[in-house]
């Protein structure tokens, strides 16, 4: 957010210089004044709004409009809808900027034509054409730009689909194999037990203790299984299937040594929701993930963009939970004993 303010700072700053020395050789109706000046400055720092580009792009059409309108000369003000469109069009679904497109071009022409019919020169002319046509430069960019994220995104979501359906495929054989054994062998014994239950008692009661011993075993090594399914001691694999989904995450982990079982469940889901909201929503930015151990408490740190619902789980443990930043989040949770 404070670099988006500071490039529109740097581009008002430029717009209003550029428009000071393009109306020094123009007869406008109006010449620039303190009211001229402040409507390119508010139409450039309007780019710092372009994370909202309908907000953005409105403001810039009609500030800059509205500057024509009045009749002060034509200049680099008119370079704010240019971007402003780009922006629409790069963030936001083709529908709804070609959408803007049409409104801005038919708006920004209106303004345009009453100077027209004052002064059929040269300038005015290509102005309006500019008006007319050009704005569907900066869109189609814009579009492309849009067009290419999507289906980086689609092809990153696909690997992340791809990498969680192995997972799957790996523990549902995990779980085939221990069910699949040890059903097996307590079947086999079961047999042998009903054999000789009349004749031989004591077999049958060694045959049973077996069976009970197989079905603890296969119970435990079941449990583990489930409980592997997501635990909180998979963080850094967690971690390395989205880097698989091609979002760059550093880690700082340092194993949780101490930690509760309880403190690693929600440490893990902390994380697997953050970068979750860093998959769906901020990709290009990556994300950094810190998972530390400090005085019995576990400190966790993810940038990313959303929150979900984190806040209640850590909360209820006892622990504190806090958001912090802009348009990019850090969430930060302590997790007590």
């Amino acid at each position: 957010m404070r670099r988006d303010w500071l490039v529109a700072g740097l581009f008002a700053v430029a717009v209003t210089i550029g428009g000071w020395r393009a109306g020094l050789g123009q007869d406008a109706p109006r010449p620039l004044d303190a009211a001229g000046f402040a409507l390119i400055a508010i139409a450039a720092l309007a780019l710092a709004l372009r994370s909202r580009p309908p907000l953005a792009f409105g403001i810039a059409v009609g500030v800059t409009d509205a500057y024509l309108l009045i009749g002060y000369p034509f200049g680099p003000i008119l370079l704010t809808i240019v971007w402003a469109m780009f922006e629409y069009a790069r963030r936001r679904p083709l529908r709804e900027s070609a959408i803007a497109l049409a409104i801005g071009t038919a708006v920004s022409t209106g303004a345009v034509l009453p100077r027209m019919a004052q002064h059929l020169d040269l300038l005015a002319f290509g102005l309006l054409l500019w008006c007319a046509c050009w704005l569907i430069v900066p869109w189609s960019l814009g579009a492309l730009v849009y067009v290419r994220k999507h289906a980086r995104d689609r092809e990153r979501d696909e690997l992340v689909r791809r990498a969680l359906l192995e997972e799957r495929i790996r523990v549902s054989r995990e779980v085939h194999d221990v069910a699949g054994h040890g059903f097996a062998v307590v079947a086999m014994q079961a047999g042998a037990a009903l054999v000789v239950l009349d004749e031989q008692p004591a077999q049958a009661r060694e045959a049973l203790r077996a069976i009970r011993d197989t079905s603890r075993k296969a119970l435990d090594e079941l449990r583990a299984v489930i409980e592997n399914i997501d635990s909180p001691a998979d963080i850094e694999v967690l971690v390395e299937r989205v880097r698989a989904g091609g979002v760059a995450v550093a880690l700082e982990y340092d194993g949780l040594p101490g930690a509760s079982e309880q403190q690693r469940r929600i440490a893990y889901e902390v994380v697997r929701e953050s970068l979750t909201n860093v998959v769906k929503h901020a990709p290009e930015r990556g994300a950094a993930v810190t998972v530390q151990m400090h005085d019995g408490e576990v400190a966790v740190a993810v940038g990313n963009r959303g929150i979900g619902g984190m806040r209640e789980r850590v909360e209820a443990a006892g622990g504190v939970f806090e958001v912090r930043g802009g348009e990019a989040f850090t969430v930060r949770a302590k997790i007590p004993q």
